[in-house]
């Protein structure tokens, strides 16, 4: 009895240490203040999702700008794109940018799925070149970044990230 007992116990413990262990994930990972990562948002010309040309510069223009890099493909990245379109009227006062690397036709579903491409201040954009991805050094997605009205980076995140977070970034952005 007792060596069930014991057994009972230590399959307790490790079931709670592994709970505890899966719970206790942070939230969001900043990227240091001195990371390598450019300071200012990019300025490339980039088809959109409609065939349109696009300035990156110009879709920002003098407001704070969250520019996310994804891949419609990556769990994390509908997660994070999803809670945004469940929120999108509470960003009606900043630009969204949102980039990827994959071809329009494997993308469109996606984006039209979101409900969110419609509105002025969302922008698509296909990085068929990856000039963004090397400019940002993109090495995990989601890839986020704020930026201030004068486009420059106020924060960095890799990884999902709380939509409270990133709209207080853009709120001090202004």
């Amino acid at each position: 009895m007792k060596k069930l007992n014991l057994i009972i116990l230590i399959v307790l413990l490790l079931g709670a240490t592994a709970i505890m262990g899966y719970s206790f994930q942070p939230e969001k990972l900043e990227v240091a203040a001195n990371t390598s990562t450019p300071k200012l948002l990019p300025d490339f010309n980039m088809y959109d999702i409609n065939g349109k040309v696009s300035s990156i510069h110009q879709l920002a223009g003098d407001k704070p700008t969250l520019f996310i890099y994804f891949n419609s493909t990556c769990h994390l990245c509908q997660d994070e794109l999803g809670e945004i379109s469940k929120r999108i009227d509470e960003f009606k006062e900043y630009n969204l940018i949102f980039t990827t690397v994959q071809p329009k036709p494997e993308v469109i579903g996606f984006v039209n799925d979101l409900e969110i491409k419609d509105r002025s201040n969302v922008h698509f954009l296909l990085d068929a070149d990856m000039n963004v991805a090397s400019y940002l050094q993109i090495k995990s997605l989601p890839s986020i970044f704020c930026y201030n009205k004068k486009q420059e980076l106020v924060a960095e995140y890799v990884g999902v990230t709380k939509i409270d977070l990133l709209l207080g970034n853009l709120a001090s952005a202004k």
